[in-house]
């Protein structure tokens, strides 16, 4: 008997679904198991399978990148007074506000 070899392998029928953590997913479940319906917002539809793999997958329990950026702290270097010390994002943006570009960090 031939040898079949699987590209990439094959997906796990214990991996979790994706829509239940996903920012996209919309759950509605009724009393018994079986009325439950998974809405996606990012595709706008009922999905009818269980997604185990998602190219726009985004899991809700990570804060966002905007939402870290606000309470970032920048490395502030004082040449003129010698000292050394953090700024929050707000902060450093009030002081440059002359300045046309944010450091890539912001």
């Amino acid at each position: 008997m031939p040898k079949i070899k699987v590209f990439q392998g094959t997906r796990s029928v214990d991996a979790p679904r994706l829509c239940d953590s996903c920012e996209w997913g919309l759950i509605t479940r009724g009393a018994a198991d079986s009325e439950e319906q998974v809405f996606c917002m990012c595709m706008k539809r009922l999905v009818t399978t269980r997604v185990t793999e998602c190219n726009q997958y985004s899991d809700h329990s990570q804060p966002q990148l905007w939402a870290m950026k606000e309470i970032a702290w920048v490395l502030h270097v004082d040449a003129k007074r010698q000292k050394i010390g953090f700024l929050s994002a707000s902060e450093w943006k009030r002081a440059n506000e002359d300045q046309d570009v944010l450091p890539g960090y912001l």
